[in-house]
């Protein structure tokens, strides 16, 4: 079902950002930058959850969609964590937007310190940064020979078409999957007794699961200091200041878009 409902806009005078100091402009247009860049990732991430088709290669299309897309968003979540480290979490003493957080934002905060570190030389070896620094952003060396040896019926499929916009090297991703995936359980626990497809399942899962977990706290966190940040800027609680509603007619349900994995190129 689609759905309705109404976007409210706020205009920010630019006498009052040109006011701010740099620092307080850098937190803010970095906030602001970071949360679009979250809220579109995650807007595909959930298209490419759906089948837009059936069969074999369609699974296959699917499948490497959806994993390189939470590749993505994992990277981008660490790097979101960076930035605010460099711009808030380094000051001494506490920055005073930290320390302005509400205690539903506070929560959020001392959730991504406890998963990521709050120290930039000496971040925790997480599945999100084990993702990031070997295939979101990074094409780092993988010990392949493990999964190379044990792959699934048809993860050695190549698809070729006409356009290379429509070719599928499913070999490649499927070799790279595996190998990261299994990193990843080996690095959370003991996985001597497990086969390699169990650590696979594992390590898809501890990711899916710390991807979930961070996101949510990242959107807490960002709201709760670009709500404080723009109050800063224009002096006055945001409900005080002019707005202007904008209807939002029929939004689609996100369960019913899909990324189709195959386009006309013409």
């Amino acid at each position: 079902m689609s759905r309705d409902f109404e976007i409210i806009q706020l205009e920010i005078e630019e006498a009052a950002l040109q006011q701010l100091d740099s620092r307080l402009r850098n937190q803010l247009m970095g906030c602001m930058h970071a949360h679009n860049e979250l809220t579109i990732l995650n807007r595909i991430f959930m298209f490419v959850l759906n089948d837009t088709g059936a069969g074999e290669l369609h699974d296959s299309a699917n499948s490497v969609q959806m994993w390189c897309m939470l590749q993505m968003l994992a990277g981008k979540l660490f790097e979101t964590w960076l930035m605010l480290i460099k711009r808030f979490l380094a000051a001494r003493p506490e920055d005073s937007t930290l320390a302005g957080l509400q205690p539903e934002h506070r929560k959020s905060l001392e959730w991504l310190k406890d998963y990521f570190g709050s120290d930039e030389k000496n971040l925790k070896p997480c599945a999100i940064r084990i993702i990031r620094d070997k295939t979101a952003f990074h094409y780092d060396k993988l010990n392949l020979d493990e999964a190379v040896n044990h792959l699934a019926p048809h993860e050695n499929s190549v698809y070729l078409a006409q356009h290379p916009a429509n070719s599928l090297y499913y070999l490649g991703s499927a070799v790279v999957f595996r190998g990261i995936f299994a990193l990843i359980a080996d690095k959370a626990r003991d996985t001597s007794g497990l086969t390699h497809g169990d650590r696979t399942k594992e390590g898809a899962r501890i990711a899916t699961e710390d991807a979930k977990n961070a996101n949510f706290h990242m959107h807490q966190l960002l709201y709760g200091l670009i709500d404080q940040l723009l109050e800063r800027t224009v002096g006055k609680p945001l409900t005080s200041l002019s707005q202007t509603r904008i209807p939002i007619r029929g939004a689609p349900d996100p369960e019913k878009v899909g990324l189709p994995p195959f386009v006309d190129m013409g």
